[in-house]
């Protein structure tokens, strides 16, 4: 559990900082093999994705209609 607890911040961190390549490498190498990791990243992915739904901007990666 130490370790997803560590990949699970590394992942939670990346929302507010550029990670290391070494943390990105953790996190790749951790996520094939932990069904837990990889679905906190897909919640973590669609929260960030809703509040800058309803905050009217729009997220990282997706297409804005307004455009």
């Amino acid at each position: 559990m130490g370790k997803c607890k560590h990949i699970t911040r590394l992942l939670s961190d990346a929302l507010d900082r550029s990670l290391t390549t070494g943390e990105w490498v953790a996190i790749r190498l951790h996520l094939p093999t932990c069904s837990g990791c990889r679905n906190y990243r897909k919640q973590i992915r669609l929260l960030r994705v809703a509040a800058h739904s309803v905050s009217g901007i729009a997220a990282p990666g997706t297409v804005n209609s307004d455009d």
